[in-house]
């Protein structure tokens, strides 16, 4: 890590610069500091705008949290069109990371009461640092997994299965008991979705879980800095990744000022952080040849979410068969706890599975047309929709030319394949695509981060909008249809989005 860290460094400050009279470097750096500078601030605003807003159901909360995030996406790729042919001058490297890392710090907060003063904001984190007060609303900007995140980590610091009960089973009651206890373990686990059923998250999450309840039990804040930190990790993995491939590094805003990112991991505390740095990490060490280190990234990836196992097939063509084994070998291991679980360990993974659906356009779209000759339409897309994933995965791997520095965009086509055609399509999945987007410079998959986030009109009224499917999966399908478009003929046969 501490390689990686001078790499960093020493790529940040071999940032390209365009080949230009060295006065001219010195002015454009200036206006495009400028620039980037009134970017920022206005971005700024916008963050500090979610903040004060009460993100609870409705058409109006639903309508401002939309307007404010499309907002920041157009700032975000202002931004990009700016520094991609800026002169890469000391502030304007500093006005981009600085960014990132500011509109995080920003939204850590996100979740606590809208309308207290900036003091009562840092006595209520406080608060919840210290394990006196659940000072954090149930909803951290329209989401609430990060309870389960809590509460599994209080139940295996007790020395229980975390895959042994729901937090809801009277037999976990006594991790609550006791009046005035700190922290209010009680109210924790009341803010929990879907509290009867055990936990589904697999068990590198469970470390990352238990790393946060040891720094401080049953806080909000230390799991966003643990979830934050996996993010600005990946962030410079990007970064390394992009100089390695000597690409423009400008690319990389659009993944340190994604409002989609910034949303999922610092407003909402989302683990799937782990998934983003291990992916990245990934393409990186293949691109610099560190071929062991690259299958322990997937490792990791696949160990805590289980989707990046449809990559394994394009690794292990580029590390060799040995590493491959090592890679098998470690996804093994993080399976052990499941199998030491005990009669529910299927509970959660089987109602996920079997029934249900958020936010699936094309499987949705297959349901409805297979509605009209089978008695069960949906168990049948289910059905058809692995049928596509294999198919497709197949004719990725059938046209996959095996080089190291491709492996980010045929892993961006098959991830996002499967993600595509899943039933279940939550926004801060499409996190898992951003760093191989970037790497590849697959705009599609940059475009989905925007058009994904018609998924919280959801929050309206509890219920799916139809037209929404169809604006976010049409306006997706159009992106990709532009790509493919653009391409040489000679590329199409790579079935390659460049």
């Amino acid at each position: 890590m501490e390689v990686a860290s001078r790499d960093v460094f020493s790529r940040f400050r071999k940032w390209p610069a365009p080949d230009t009279p060295a006065a001219e470097n010195r002015h454009g750096g200036a206006f495009a500091a400028w620039l980037l500078a009134v970017l920022l601030a206005a971005s700024e605003v916008l963050y500090l705008a979610l903040l004060r807003l009460d993100a609870v159901n409705g058409v109006w909360p639903v309508a401002v949290f939309l307007a404010i995030l499309g907002a920041a996406f157009v700032l975000c790729f202002a931004a990009y069109l700016i520094l991609r042919s800026a002169p890469a001058s000391l502030p304007v490297k500093a006005i981009v990371v600085g960014g990132a890392i500011l509109f995080r710090l920003t939204l850590l907060p996100a979740g606590l009461p809208p309308d207290l003063p900036f003091g009562e904001k840092l006595a209520a984190m406080a608060a919840d640092w210290r394990g006196e007060a659940v000072t954090y609303e149930r909803f951290q900007l329209f989401d609430d997994d990060i309870w389960r995140y809590l509460w599994d980590g209080h139940v295996a610091a007790a020395g229980a299965n975390v895959y042994g009960a729901a937090p809801a089973d009277p037999s976990m009651d006594y991790l609550v008991e006791g009046a005035g206890a700190h922290p209010d373990w009680e109210t924790i686990r009341e803010n929990i979705n879907y509290a009867n059923l055990p936990t589904v998250y697999p068990p590198l999450a469970q470390l990352v879980f238990r790393g946060a309840h040891a720094l401080a039990p049953g806080s909000v804040l230390a799991m966003k800095i643990i979830v934050v930190s996996l993010d600005l990790l990946a962030y410079g993995f990007i970064i390394l990744g992009l100089a390695a491939g000597q690409q423009s590094l400008a690319r990389s805003i659009l993944y340190g000022w994604n409002p989609l990112v910034i949303k999922v991991f610092a407003g909402s505390g989302h683990v799937d952080a782990i998934v983003v740095a291990a992916l990245a990490a990934t393409c990186y060490f293949l691109a610099t040849k560190r071929r062991t280190a690259a299958s322990a990234g997937l490792g990791l990836a696949i160990a805590a979410k289980v989707a990046p196992i449809v990559l394994i097939p394009f690794l292990a063509r580029r590390v060799g068969a040995w590493r491959t084994t090592l890679l098998f070998a470690m996804v093994f291991a993080c399976c052990v706890p499941y199998f030491a679980a005990g009669s529910h360990l299927m509970d959660s993974f089987l109602a996920f599975s079997t029934g249900w659906q958020f936010n699936g356009g094309p499987f949705r779209l297959i349901a409805w047309l297979l509605g009209f000759v089978a008695a069960r339409p949906e168990f049948l897309a289910r059905l058809v929709c692995a049928a596509l994933v294999a198919v497709s995965l197949l004719i990725f791997y059938r046209y996959d030319d095996a080089d190291p520095t491709s492996f980010a965009r045929v892993a961006a086509m098959a991830l996002g394949s499967a993600l595509i055609l899943s039933p279940v399509v939550m926004p801060w999945y499409v996190s898992w695509l951003l760093p191989l987007g970037v790497l590849a410079w697959n705009r599609a998959a940059l475009f989905f981060s925007f058009a994904v986030c018609l998924a919280f009109l959801v929050m309206v009224r509890g219920t799916e909008w139809p037209w929404a499917l169809v604006l976010e999966y049409g306006s997706l399908g159009a992106m990709v249809w532009w790509e493919i478009a653009r391409c040489p003929v000679r590329h199409w046969r790579r079935v390659a989005v460049s």
